[in-house]
This record gives structure tokens, sequence and C-alpha cells, in this order.
């Protein structure tokens, strides 16, 4: 028994530490095909992203795959952080979809990033037209894989519900191309964002944070598209945005 033991014990450190130095591996290769550096966690991100429409939906969650780095821009420096986030509500074996009208849904694990620029913007977030408006529940094969799905409908609970609404309407109130549906209690200028299917753009603070709704990203070079989608977003909404200065903000 002591050596059955022992081989167990040694093949669960064996599997935990493979699966480090797959993430690990899986990281380096999103952060060379992105021109960025791995870093370990979100500290340097300020509180700001907590207040986010994303977060409310995921209610927190376990970040992977992080990476960073610092890009001089025609329009101002951006601080770029990308990763991928799972929702600490898929651990709970739920999902919540955000009560605006069209109401939407992110997946269990969904690619982010995040642009810091010199702004300060009031909340707003721009919805694309896409699956996570279909507020598809979790398939039957991941319901009965996740023992924490399976304890919810042993218990007979809800398996979503709506989440906490930040400080947004629940109406759409912005002028964006077609597809896109916005929501500001302020007054923004008409943004000529890319048509890309399920996008949620959303500035706060001083961050644009930009991730796909209902899935996330695989391979290197989706998410090193990804953060050029991101980049590429934040150049115009920087160009459409006045700039900070010591003594305010500039006409």
């Amino acid at each position: 028994m002591d050596w059955l033991f022992l081989g167990g014990a040694a093949g669960a450190l064996s599997l935990l530490a493979g699966r480090g130095l797959y993430r690990r591996a899986n990281q380096e290769s999103a952060a060379k095909s992105a021109g960025l550096a791995p870093i370990d966690d979100l500290t340097h991100l300020p509180v700001a992203l907590q207040h986010t429409a994303l977060w409310m939906l995921a209610d927190g969650g376990f970040e992977q795959r992080v990476v960073h780095g610092q890009l001089a821009r025609p329009s101002g420096d951006v601080e770029l952080t990308a990763f991928d986030l799972e929702t600490l509500r898929e651990r709970r074996g739920e999902w919540a979809w955000l009560p605006v009208e069209p109401p939407f849904r992110i997946a269990p694990i969904v690619s982010v990033a995040v642009c810091r620029v010199a702004r300060a913007f009031p909340h707003a977030l721009m919805k694309h037209a896409g699956v996570g408006d279909e507020l598809r529940d979790d398939d039957l094969a991941d319901r009965a894989t996740k023992i924490t799905k399976l304890a919810r409908d042993g218990l007979r609970l809800a398996r979503s519900y709506a989440s906490e609404l930040p400080n947004l309407p629940t109406a759409p109130s912005m002028e964006l191309p077609d597809g896109w549906r916005g929501y500001s209690h302020a007054s923004y200028p008409k943004l000529a964002l890319p048509a890309r299917r399920d996008l949620v753009v959303e500035l706060l603070a001083d961050l644009i944070v930009v991730y796909p709704a209902a899935r996330v990203v695989a391979g290197p070079d989706a998410f090193a598209d990804l953060t050029e989608l991101a980049i590429t977003i934040a150049d115009l909404v920087l160009a459409a945005t006045p700039q900070l200065s010591p003594r305010g903000v500039e006409p």
C-alpha cells in the first residue's frame, strides 16, 4: 500500500508539473507571436478593471497566458496587457448574462486585451452582434463532465441568471456602425469600429478593454490577432477623444 501511495503521489506531481510546463510554453508562444513579454499576473492593472461589465459577468476569475508590453502609437503611448480569463462563475458551475437590451453572455474562458492610455473615460460598453446574444446554455457534454455543474443540476439550482449591471443604461444609447450597439450615460463621438462578430469594447477610466464575448481565442496567432485588433481600436478611440494635460482635459 505504501508503494501504491507513493506511486500515486509521484504521478499527481508529474501531472501538475507537466501542466505547468505546458501553460508556460503556451504563454511564451502567445507572447512571442504578439511581440509582448510574459508576466505573472494582473496586479499592475488598476481597480477600474473590476468595475467593468466583463468582471461582473465573470464575477472575477483566474488569469492565464498573461502577456504585457508598452507600445508607442501616433495618438499616444499604449500599455497593453492580454490574458485568458477563466470566470469564477465557471468554477461554480454557472453563467450569467448582462441585463441590457438585448442581453448577452460571455464564454467560460474569454480572451481579453486591455489597453491603458492617457485618457479618462466615462464608462461605455459597445457590443457587436454575435453568438453571445443568443444566451445559449452550456452544452450537455460540458455539464456532464464538470463536478460543480453536475452538483448544481442535482440540487436543482439555476444554471444561469442576470449579473449585476454596472453604471450603464439598459437600452442602447450610442451612435455606432451597423451591427454594433452601445451603452453609456456620457456623450461619445461616433467611433468607426471594425465589424468583428461578438466583439465587446469597454471604455472606463484609463482603460480600453477588448474581448470576444462567446469564445476564447485558440493558438498564438489568434491571440496576436486579438492584440492587434485591440491596438487598432485604441488608435481609433485615442484619435476621437481629448488628451489629458496637467491642467485637465484639453478641448
